[in-house]
């Protein structure tokens, strides 16, 4: 048994080596030609996230959601951002909620999330569609969010197709 002084055999290497691991490349939604149409691929009918699911943070770039997991869907625009706290240059603002935009749904749980951190209840915003509490998704390691959104006690799971990168390879 090592003393509270002295670090197990390998560890410090082990450490070294998991904080200079190069990060994923990440490519926002953006920089694709054909938009979802690039980042999405048919399973059984369904368009899915053809790609790995990153933080869109450069230095972070965590994987959120492995490929093959999410759906698209389109629907309308909820506005996702407390009032009292500005969007993060980072994330593109959403449109207007009258308008509709592609989303990846995720469910049944957060469990099929690689990592994700969801907030309490968020009362600054409006109330969902269902008159329920936001629950705000964002990057668990780095924090970055808003990424999307879920109802509180809700089993679906939905982030902004534009708020993510995507690992191209």
């Amino acid at each position: 048994m090592a003393s509270s002084s002295q670090l197990p055999d390998g560890l410090w290497e082990a450490l070294q080596a998991s904080s200079s691991k190069s990060r994923p490349d990440a490519h926002p939604l953006s920089s694709f030609s054909n938009g979802v149409a690039d980042v999405t691929e048919s399973i059984d009918g369904e368009a899915t996230n053809k790609h790995d699911l990153l933080c869109p943070r450069p230095e972070c770039r965590s994987i959120i959601l492995k490929k093959g997991v999410a759906t698209l869907k389109e629907r309308q625009s909820i506005q996702i951002e407390p009032s009292d706290i500005p969007i993060h240059p980072l994330l593109p603002p959403l449109p207007n909620s009258s308008e509709s935009m592609h989303w990846w749904l995720i469910t049944p749980s957060p469990m099929s999330f690689e990592n994700i951190g969801l907030s309490r209840p968020v009362e600054s915003i409006p109330l969902s569609p269902s008159g329920k509490l936001f629950k705000l998704l964002a990057c668990a390691e780095c924090d970055l969010g808003p990424l999307g959104w879920s109802e509180e006690q809700g089993t679906e799971f939905w982030l902004a197709c534009s708020r993510v990168a995507y690992r191209n390879n």
